[in-house]
């Protein structure tokens, strides 16, 4: 048999097996009213063309097909629901990852290096860490630190193991209230510590997600200088991992694409969890 008829079989069977997959939608949903971080610009929707208004502009340039179209305007920045920081994000003393000056690369377009589009593609081994059933608890309790020692129980009782390069799903609870409690969700929440975050930088994790906006207790800010600016490991924030919890998946294949937007500082994602088919 020829290597060409031996790689086609292999790709079948990977497809296959794709196919047999259990999918888990990470992702939140985007919408007028959804719940930002206070300082940052509200999400916005707004139908700019109905089907009704461009029935009459079409009328000409496609003849005789009674067509019609609609399209909206989206206002947002890139840290609206669940997205993705990239190293131009967050700096500690003007530096950036890697001592670089943010003023260096700003320009009223964008950064000119760093920017999201420099972000790879993002499929890598995930691990959840599940701190609510280590816990016992649905939701940890609010302004809850999880810290190294939680880690480690966590892996314990799991029994998994983080490896160079994976992205790690920091599971809180708190994204039970992205939609039915805005503000207990911006406000209320539990996280890693600074130092949960060095320990995690420790394991060279390529991606560090989370259930919530924040990430981190007692000082946000603290934990993505620790994970963008320390360490360079980009964020996912404001995720779901409800469904992947219950189903106590605990390895995964992360997916995640950031839109490649030239010298933007972040960008919206819809994240999946591919897992072994039942």
């Amino acid at each position: 048999m020829s290597a060409v008829a031996v790689s086609y079989m292999d790709n079948e069977e990977f497809v296959r097996a794709i196919e047999s997959a259990k999918i888990y939608d990470l992702g939140q949903p985007y919408f007028w009213g959804m719940p930002v971080h206070p300082a940052d610009p509200p999400f916005l929707i707004y139908l700019y063309r109905y089907h009704e208004h461009t029935q009459e502009l079409f009328k000409d340039i496609a003849p005789g097909l009674d067509f019609a179209d609609s399209l909206e305007l989206v206002t947002t920045s890139m840290h609206s629901g669940t997205h993705i920081d990239a190293l131009c994000h967050m700096s500690r003393g003007g530096k950036l990852f890697g001592g670089v000056s943010a003023s260096q690369l700003e320009t009223h377009a964008g950064y000119k290096r760093m920017g999201v589009e420099e972000v790879p593609l993002i499929i890598r081994r995930a691990i959840l860490l599940d701190f609510p059933a280590l816990k016992g608890v649905n939701i940890l309790p609010e302004r809850y630190e999880i810290t190294p020692k939680d880690i480690e129980q966590a892996l314990e009782k799991e029994q998994v193991a983080v490896k160079p390069g994976d992205a790690v799903l920091v599971r809180t609870g708190y994204s039970n209230f992205f939609l039915k409690d805005p503000e207990k969700y911006l406000h209320g929440f539990a996280g890693l510590t600074a130092d949960g975050a060095r320990y995690l930088s420790s394991m060279k994790i390529s991606v560090a997600c989370s259930d919530n906006l924040a990430f981190g207790v007692p000082k946000p800010f603290e934990l993505h200088q620790v994970f963008l600016v320390d360490n360079g490991i980009f964020m996912i924030k404001s995720m779901n991992f409800e469904e992947l919890a219950r189903d106590e998946q605990y390895v995964s294949i992360l997916v995640a694409l950031p839109l490649k937007i030239k010298g933007a500082t972040g960008s919206l994602v819809r994240p999946i969890a591919i897992c072994q088919g039942s």
